[in-house]
């Protein structure tokens, strides 16, 4: 069974929501793993990857055979019968376990985790009187520029896709962003695969 690492170097301010809040001081947290680190869901990293898969196949793409979505990705379905499993799978993408660690660990390192988060605040203006329009205060929990990492692998007892990690390199200029308001410049990203695995 195959694997690759791919490493997303995001270089901007962003946001891997969770749909919660910290009661009247934020209105939107992060996701975070082990220690309180940052962390991409491979569920949300999966379903970008499928997105850019699904458009490149649409607009026809050379060098990417069709069906190709379905095939890395499954099907999806109205009801689990009809739907059918895919070939990849993506784990959360983290901090490399050696940085991970001395953060998780260490009590120096445990001291700068912190510094990985910022609280950013925005409002609706009046485009009349340019004055901020009442209760329109927003604050959310994001997450400085870093490079994390994901692991995606094959799933055992499907068949094999033998070049599905050069199918996958074909879309991964289509990810320009990762996590939650990416159409107003957060988590500005770029995709590349690691030697390592």
């Amino acid at each position: 069974m195959s694997a690759a690492v791919l490493k997303l170097d995001i270089q901007s301010y962003w946001h891997p929501g969770t749909g919660r809040g910290s009661a009247f001081h934020l209105d939107a947290v992060t996701h975070t793993g082990a220690g309180g680190l940052p962390r991409l869901p491979g569920r949300a990293l999966k379903g970008l990857l499928r997105d850019a898969l699904q458009r490149a196949e649409s607009w026809g793409w050379p060098n990417l055979p069709a069906g190709s979505t379905e095939a890395l990705f499954g099907t999806k379905a109205d009801n689990e019968r009809s739907s059918s499993p895919g070939l990849l799978r993506v784990s959360d993408a983290t901090l490399p376990p050696e940085i991970a660690a001395y953060l998780a660990t260490d009590p120096e390192g445990q001291n700068l985790v912190p510094g990985l988060y910022r609280e950013h605040f925005s409002t609706a203006i009046d485009p009349e009187s340019g004055v901020a329009t009442g209760r329109s205060l927003r604050g959310m929990r994001v997450v400085v520029p870093l490079t994390l990492q994901a692991r995606i692998s094959e799933v055992a007892n499907v068949p094999v896709t033998a070049d599905w990690r050069a199918r996958l390199t074909v879309i991964l200029p289509l990810i320009g962003a990762v996590g939650a308001h990416r159409s107003r410049g957060f988590g500005r990203v770029r995709l590349y695969w690691s030697e390592e695995v």
